[in-house]
């Protein structure tokens, strides 16, 4: 094969660098719902994860943008996610893989604070709630299922997804845009057909006991008109 002379080579290898751009590019964000979180709410994405079994119940587009291993308190986490698209509705989670560096039942009370104060009011999470809010969308707020007792991760934890309903609830109480959706009232940690096997992820079953619970929370709370 005949080689190509520099400048030839020189346009092929732009033109490719600019197609590898345009290739990574961020995604477009057109749909009506947005979701961002961490794997609680990408599990069996993308035919099955809890915010795609809402957006079909309600008739509204989604945006997947939640990811596994996301956290709320590292740089680029889950509120480096959020973008305003115009979205009606936002449903997130997240705190439990800031879990990771602390050890539940003994010394994770103080991330518990640093996620959300003890009235609801401070922390990551009210942050980020209230910027959505300000931006005109609701938010809806999945909390964890409690984890299975053999769960291969988070076993302990029970204590933590406690503490952190406690203070969720006072948080929707206090914004009425808002709904905080209790998955440890869903997965009580032995409904195994909820779980997927490493016990503490929902199967998609759970996945689609979870949506539900969105989209009717949201409508006792706001009426499904309000999101047409």
């Amino acid at each position: 094969m005949r080689g190509l002379n520099p400048i030839t080579l020189s346009m092929l290898l732009i033109g490719s660098m600019a197609v590898g751009c345009i290739e990574v590019g961020e995604p477009d964000l057109d749909g009506d719902i947005l979701v961002i979180g961490d794997s609680l709410l990408d599990y069996h994405a993308p035919d099955a994860d809890v915010g795609t079994v809402a957006g079909e119940r309600l008739g509204l587009e989604v945006d997947m943008l939640a990811s596994g291993g996301a956290s709320m308190l590292d740089r680029h986490g889950i509120a480096d996610t959020y973008v305003d698209e115009g979205h009606i509705l936002v449903i997130a989670n997240g705190g439990g893989n800031d879990l990771e560096g602390c050890v539940c039942g003994d010394d994770c009370w103080g991330v518990i604070d640093l996620l959300i104060s003890e009235n609801g009011s401070d922390g990551a999470i009210p942050d980020l709630v209230r910027r959505i809010l300000d931006d005109g969308a609701y938010v809806a707020w999945v909390g964890y299922m409690r984890p299975m007792e053999y769960a291969d991760e988070y076993a302990d934890c029970g204590g933590e997804v406690d503490l952190l309903r406690e203070r969720l609830q006072r948080l929707d109480d206090s914004e009425p845009r808002m709904v905080f959706v209790d998955g440890a009232l869903i997965g009580t940690g032995v409904e195994e057909h909820l779980y997927d096997p490493d016990g503490y992820h929902p199967s998609p079953e759970g996945c689609a006991v979870l949506g539900e619970e969105v989209v009717q929370r949201i409508d006792d709370a706001f009426g499904l008109s309000a999101l047409g």
